[in-house]
């Protein structure tokens, strides 16, 4: 079914976020001309039926992004708008009672909200005003909106609770597989490169991958290590914690790289054996789908895993790494051990992550779902 325009608005993430730009915008757009308007960076684009509008307004505050996204809106007059925050959802809402025509918001929600970065540098009491104040915003986006984009289980199951009768639909991160190929791995015992992608923070488990590879050093010292580091750093703090790791790692080869494209990042995991997530296991994290694991999957990557109830719940990866306590170096070092001295089993391991991606987790899978639910909307 055709509808007109469909719209995607956004406040925090990039316009050519992969969830919205490479999966559901472009999905999208075999039979619907789209526009995605962010105020997160300044572009101007148009690929196909797919128009890219931003503007950055980071520094602006609440009401100037609520004025360009329904002047923007004015623009392309759309009749569904899927948000990806509560503020794109009152944006949006205030779009749609001047609007002449018939709009349907849907509240894409793939974040906790409010959530511990929402909160950084707060007091105690502080953080509870703040936290009940943006808990109150984002339940009135739920009020607001005509149904529900999960990215999660966890993340959907209050609005599931409170709005029982309001429409939604789950739709995972899985990949695109035509954008992640798929090698044959060729693993080399005497020499193993390490990778850790994504935010860089103690929180985040960067820390802890170090430890586990000045471990693994200790405990075979005529091992060729390498840490492929591909993230970023929010703050001077990170940045000092970071640089200290790598100034103190004096036996082990280093290299960083900064954020990627989305069509970058695959090729960019080409030439790392194992893969690691080793965030706290607290409230929040253990809630959180590291979305991660199914790229790499995808890419034939054998992983070793904070074991986070969010995502045990979604995918077995003891089909193809490790489930650990984060900070069990000596654990992880010897699972790293056991793939050197087996490669039969890293090899079993990589085949087997490709597999499930190709069979279990990809878009593919799940596109009819997402496109089903646009389309029971618009009727």
């Amino acid at each position: 079914m055709e509808s007109g325009t469909i719209a995607f608005l956004t406040t925090s993430h990039s316009p050519f976020d992969d969830r919205i730009y490479f999966h559901q915008a472009r999905s999208l757009a075999k039979k619907n001309k789209v526009v995605i308007i962010a105020s997160t960076e300044n572009v101007e684009k148009v690929d196909g039926n797919i128009t890219v509008s931003g503007s950055d307004m980071y520094s602006e505050c609440k009401k100037k992004k609520i004025e360009y996204f329904v002047e923007s809106l004015k623009l392309f007059n759309p009749q569904i708008i899927i948000c990806s925050e509560p503020l794109s959802v009152y944006a949006a809402s205030k779009f749609k009672k001047m609007s002449q025509g018939h709009v349907k918001i849907i509240y894409d929600i793939t974040e906790w909200y409010p959530s511990k970065k929402n909160l950084e540098g707060l007091s105690f009491l502080q953080s509870i005003v703040a936290f009940l104040k943006l808990l109150v915003f984002n339940l009135f986006a739920g009020v607001l909106c005509h149904g529900f984009i999960f990215g999660e289980y966890y993340k959907g199951l209050p609005f599931r609770i409170l709005f029982p009768f309001k429409k939604w639909t789950l739709v995972n991160y899985f990949p695109d597989l035509s954008y992640v190929p798929y090698l044959e791995p060729i693993f080399k015992p005497d020499r193993i490169c390490l990778g850790y992608t994504g935010k860089i923070s103690v929180e985040k488990g960067i820390k802890n991958f170090f430890k586990v590879a000045e471990t693994l050093k200790n405990n075979k010292p005529e091992l060729n290590i390498k840490l492929k580091i591909i993230g970023w750093y929010l703050n001077e703090h990170e940045k000092t914690v970071f640089e200290q790791l790598c100034h103190d790692a004096k036996d082990l080869e280093i290299e960083w790289h900064g954020k990627q494209s989305f069509e970058e990042f695959p090729k960019m995991l080409s030439d790392i054996d194992i893969l690691f997530d080793l965030r706290k296991i607290d409230l929040e994290n253990n809630h959180c789908l590291a979305i991660k694991v199914f790229y790499y999957a995808a890419c034939g990557k054998p992983v070793i895993y904070s074991d986070l109830k969010a995502i045990k719940r979604e995918i077995d990866v003891s089909n193809f790494g490790y489930f650990v306590k984060p900070t069990d170096y000596n654990i992880m070092a010897d699972y790293i051990v056991k793939y050197i001295t087996d490669p039969g089993l890293y090899i079993q391991h990589s085949r087997e992550a490709r597999r499930l991606a190709e069979t279990n987790y990809n878009w593919g899978i799940i596109e009819p779902r997402f496109l089903d639910f646009i389309n029971m909307l618009q009727a």
